[in-house]
């Protein structure tokens, strides 16, 4: 992505502006091939097709009782995390989201957590999520395969609430790679939180024959849709990522711990909305 200043009327240079390149409009509004006869029955939303898993949005998360930790990550690997053509927005705060969700109707008990950047994509700024686990596929491959956001399963784990301790983790092939508490000591209100209802994407789709380019695209998902505030605190935060070999996510290292909260809310996850599109070279990461 490129990066240009540009003189202002009193001479002064503003800010870089972040240069998006040109999206190539890859997929089509309509069918290319529309099936008939025995190949036009109902399939499922995605594989396996006689036994889907998931089914097509919206998908309302009734309830997500979560503990989020705003942290100051190392630069070096917050910038490593985003993918062209977003960037990290330069020395902004970091934070994960671990939590008990039902979003029905497939998905009516799962944990997720989940590590959220701030990025740039042109003159928009959004969330961006380089790392996120659920317990459950159902809740896996939806937000994977069609959304675009790099889930994986990790076991599953529940809140555990001790008077005003909160504490959970995510375990994966029973390693710990993030273990976070909150103590509450306010009430707080969402205005407060730090990321933005904007969450950005970047689904890379690799094809199966060596050498033809992959197809990346930049997915759009505003989260304000059918919002519902039911509880918030503030207070004192920990987190902390022990590390393993199958995931990078400690390189992000803890510089500083700010401010945490525990949320109860609900919202409704719609379509999204492809922003841009191009084939890239299938080595690309």
């Amino acid at each position: 992505m490129e990066i240009s200043a540009t003189p202002t009327a009193d001479g002064e240079t503003a800010p870089p502006r972040h240069v998006v390149p040109p999206s190539a409009t890859i997929t089509p509004w309509e069918p290319t091939y529309v099936p008939t006869g025995f190949a036009a029955r109902t399939e499922g939303w995605t594989a396996p097709f006689l036994s889907s898993p998931v089914n097509e949005p919206p998908h309302p998360m009734e309830m997500s009782r979560s503990i989020m930790i705003e942290f100051e990550p190392e630069p070096d690997a917050a910038r490593a995390a985003v993918p062209d053509p977003l960037e990290w927005v330069e020395g902004s705060k970091a934070v994960v989201v671990i939590g008990d969700n039902r979003q029905m109707p497939t998905s009516q008990k799962f944990q997720e957590g989940m590590i959220l950047l701030q990025v740039r994509f042109g003159d928009m700024v959004g969330t961006y999520v380089p790392y996120i686990w659920t317990s459950t596929d159902e809740a896996m491959i939806a937000a994977r395969d069609v959304s675009g956001r790099p889930k994986t399963l990790c076991e599953h784990n529940e809140l555990e609430i001790m008077g005003s301790l909160v504490k959970t983790k995510i375990v994966r092939r029973g390693e710990v790679l993030v273990r976070a508490s909150v103590t509450l000591e306010h009430p707080a209100e969402l205005k407060e939180l730090p990321f933005s209802r904007d969450w950005l994407s970047v689904r890379k789709i690799q094809m199966p024959e060596e050498g033809r380019p992959a197809l990346k695209q930049v997915i759009h998902h505003p989260t304000g849709q059918g919002f519902k505030l039911h509880s918030m605190w503030r207070g004192r935060g920990f987190v902390e990522f022990p590390g393993q070999s199958f995931s990078a996510v400690h390189e992000l290292k803890p510089r500083r711990i700010g401010t945490a909260w525990m949320i109860e809310m609900g919202w409704m996850l719609g379509w999204g909305k492809i922003l841009w599109e191009n084939w890239v070279p299938a080595t690309q990461p």
